[in-house]
């Protein structure tokens, strides 16, 4: 699969701190400079889905990835906060930051059997009282 992650750099921003908010969670992205802040590519979603189990919050992750499925299961994009990602953490804000926020595009990668939703499902897996109860890998 493949992730584009994009981040507006505002004025009164740090950009390198952006960029550590990126790498925080996509440590292997390869970004690229912007007009308006800072585009991030990677295949690699291990930290990512690493971090959202050690915090516990597969479930919402799970529904904030079909959420923001398209109709046709081709990709799905939703916004994590840049915020918490500096940090090192992750977080679903439920309206847009003044400041804006990592937006993250998953798309299986061309020929790749799995859907977005299969993709979500491996992402986060099905959980019982706080357990993972579904398939780990």
């Amino acid at each position: 699969m493949q992730a584009r992650i994009l981040a507006p750099v505002r004025p009164t921003e740090d950009a390198e701190k952006v960029r550590t908010a990126i790498l925080n969670l996509f440590p292997d992205a390869h970004i690229a400079t912007t007009a308006q802040g800072f585009e991030a590519i990677t295949s690699d979603l291990v930290q990512l889905r690493a971090k959202v189990w050690q915090l516990r919050i597969i479930d919402t992750f799970r529904g904030q990835v079909l959420h923001g499925m398209d109709a046709l299961q081709t990709h799905s994009t939703f916004r994590i906060s840049k915020q918490a990602a500096l940090a090192g953490h992750v977080s679903f804000p439920a309206t847009p930051h003044v400041l804006g926020d990592l937006t993250l595009t998953i798309t299986p990668s061309p020929g790749d059997p799995l859907n977005i939703e299969q993709v979500a499902w491996w992402l986060a897996p099905e959980t019982k009282d706080g357990e993972i109860v579904g398939p780990k890998d």
